[in-house]
C-alpha cells in the first residue's frame, strides 16, 4: 500500500518535469530593424564622453550645484522613481505565480446538524451538536504548460525596464530645463546690465540736449525726444526684472526649495558659454536615449502580452493538494488518525467563452502595432529634436558674430552722432536713432549668447546626455 502511494506521488511530483518541454505560445520580441541613417545633416563633435555630464562642459560652479540639486530633490524624478519601484513589486507579483502558492489555515466550530435525515439502518447518529476542530495546509501550482506564466514574467519585466527608462528620461529633461533656467537667468542679468547702460547713456545725452536748449541752441522738440527715449528705455526694466523673479521662481521649483531659497543667484555673472559638440552615431542614438529605450521595452512588454492571451486558448493543468488535521475533539486534533490530506492534478479548459478570448487576443496584437508605431515615432522624433538642435546651435553661432559687428558699428554710430551734435553738424534725430539702434543691438546680442548657451544643452539633451 505504502509502495503504491510512494509511486503515485513520485509521479505527481515528476510531472511538472515531463511538462517542460511544451512550447511557448506568442511571438518572441526582436528589436525592430530601423534602417536609420549613416550619419547627421549637421556637424556633430569628435567625443561622447561629454554626454553624462555635459553642464561641466560650462565651467560654472552654481550650474553644478544646481543640478545636483535637482537629482537630489527634485519632486518629478521621485514621482519617476517611486512609479519606477510600483512596477519593480509588480514584477514581483507576477514572478511569484511561478511558484506555489501555499496557505495555512485553522478554525473552531460548534456545529449541529438536522436529525431529519434518514441514515442507513445500524448508522449511529453521532454527538449533535458537537465542536469540529481542524487545522492545515493547502497548495495549488499552475504548471506552465504553454508558457503563459513565462510570458506574463516578461510582460512585467519589460514595463519595469521601461519605468526604469523613464527615470532616465526624466532626469535628462529635468537637467536640461534647469540648465536652460539658468542661462536664461544670466542672459536676463545681461539684459538689464544693457538697459543699465543705455538709461546711463541716455541721461548723459538729456543732459547735452537741456544744456543746448537753455543756451538757446536748440528747440524744445529735442529736449522732449530725449526724455521720450529715455522713459522709453526705462520701462523695459520692470518687463525685465519680472522675468527675472519668474526664472528664479522656476528654479527653485526644478531644486525642490521654496522660492527665495536661491536669491544668491541674483548677483549678476555672465552668460556660460562653450562649444564642445557631442559626437553619437544615428545608430548609437537609438540605444542612447531613454525615450527610445523605454519605447522599446514597452513594445517588448506588450509582445508578451500576446503570448498571455493566447496561453488562454490552450488548457491550464494545476497542481493542487491539502494536509489537515480534523477531530471533534482538539486533544486528539494531532494524531496520526486525524490526518486527512489530497493532492492531484486539476485540468481546465475553456469550451466556449463566446469569443472573448480570441478577442483578447486581437487587442493585444492590436496593441502592439501601436507600441511598435510608437517606437518608431519615438525614434523619428529622436532623429528631428537631434537635427533641429544642431542646425539651431550652428545658426546661433553665425548670428552671436553678426549682432557683435552690429554693436560696434552702432556703438561707434552713437559716439559719433552725440559728438557732431554737440557741435551742431547734425540734428538730434541722428543721435536718437543711433541710440535706439545701439540699444536693440546690444539687447538682441545678450538674447544670441543666452540662445546659444541654450541651443547647447538643447544638443544634449537632443543626444540623450545626462544619464
Amino acid at each position: 500500500m505504502l509502495h503504491k502511494m510512494s509511486l503515485r506521488l513520485s509521479l505527481l511530483t515528476a510531472l511538472p518535469v515531463l511538462l517542460v518541454g511544451c512550447a511557448t505560445v506568442g511571438p518572441d520580441f526582436a528589436v525592430p530593424d530601423l534602417d536609420v541613417p549613416a550619419g547627421w545633416q549637421g556637424a556633430t563633435g569628435e567625443s561622447d564622453e561629454t554626454l553624462a555630464a555635459w553642464w561641466t562642459l560650462f565651467d560654472d560652479p552654481a550650474l553644478d550645484t544646481l543640478l545636483a540639486e535637482v537629482r537630489t530633490n527634485n519632486r518629478q524624478l521621485a514621482m519617476a522613481v517611486a512609479n519606477m519601484e510600483r512596477y519593480a513589486a509588480m514584477y514581483g507579483m507576477v514572478r511569484a505565480d511561478a511558484f506555489p502558492q501555499v496557505g495555512a489555515q485553522g478554525s473552531a466550530a460548534y456545529d449541529r446538524q438536522t436529525e431529519r435525515v434518514r441514515r442507513p439502518p445500524g448508522t449511529s447518529v453521532p454527538d449533535n451538536p458537537t465542536w469540529l476542530y481542524q487545522a492545515g495546509f493547502s497548495m495549488t501550482w499552475e504548471l506552465d504548460l504553454w508558457g503563459r506564466v513565462r510570458r506574463s514574467k516578461e510582460a512585467a519585466r519589460g514595463r519595469l525596464e521601461a519605468a526604469e527608462e523613464d527615470v532616465r528620461h526624466t532626469l535628462v529633461l529635468l537637467q536640461a530645463q534647469a540648465a536652460a533656467e539658468y542661462i536664461q537667468l544670466r542672459a536676463l542679468q545681461g539684459r538689464l546690465a544693457t538697459a543699465q547702460r543705455n538709461i546711463d547713456l541716455q541721461r548723459e545725452t538729456l543732459e547735452v540736449v537741456r544744456g543746448r536748449f537753455d543756451a538757446g541752441l536748440t528747440g524744445e522738440t529735442d529736449v522732449f525726444q530725449a526724455e521720450m527715449n529715455l522713459a522709453a528705455t526705462e520701462a523695459q526694466v520692470p518687463s525685465l526684472r519680472a522675468q527675472l523673479d519668474e526664472t528664479l521662481n522656476a528654479l527653485c521649483v526644478l531644486t525642490g526649495v521654496w522660492p527665495g531659497a536661491l536669491d544668491a543667484l541674483r548677483a549678476p555673472e555672465p552668460v556660460p558659454s562653450a562649444d564642445t559638440l557631442p559626437h553619437l552615431l544615428p545608430a548609437e542614438l537609438v540605444r542612447r536615449r531613454p525615450d527610445i529605450r523605454s519605447a522599446e521595452r514597452e513594445l517588448a512588454a506588450q509582445t508578451a502580452r500576446i503570448g498571455v492571451a493566447r496561453g488562454e486558448l490552450f488548457p491550464k493543468l494545476a497542481l493542487d493538494g491539502t494536509f489537515a488535521f480534523a477531530a471533534t475533539d482538539a486533544g486528539d486534533l494531532i494524531s496520526s488518525a486525524a490526518q486527512v490530506f489530497s493532492i492531484g492534478p486539476v485540468l481546465s479548459l475553456p469550451v466556449f467563452t463566446g469569443g472573448k478570448v480570441r478577442s483578447a487576443v486581437r487587442a493585444e496584437e492590436a496593441a502592439a502595432r501601436g507600441a511598435l508605431a510608437r517606437y518608431e515615432q519615438a525614434v523619428l522624433t529622436a532623429f528631428g529634436e537631434c537635427e533641429d538642435a544642431l542646425s539651431r546651435f550652428k545658426q546661433s553661432g553665425e548670428q552671436v558674430a553678426a549682432l557683435q559687428e552690429a554693436v560696434r558699428a552702432a556703438g561707434q554710430t552713437v559716439e559719433l552722432a552725440t559728438e557732431l551734435y554737440r557741435t551742431g553738424l547734425t540734428d538730434f534725430q541722428r543721435v536718437l536713432d543711433a541710440q535706439r539702434q545701439l540699444a536693440q543691438y546690444e539687447d538682441a546680442l545678450a538674447q544670441a549668447r543666452g540662445g546659444r548657451a541654450a541651443g547647447l544643452v538643447a544638443v544634449y539633451k537632443a543626444f540623450g546626455g545626462g544619464w
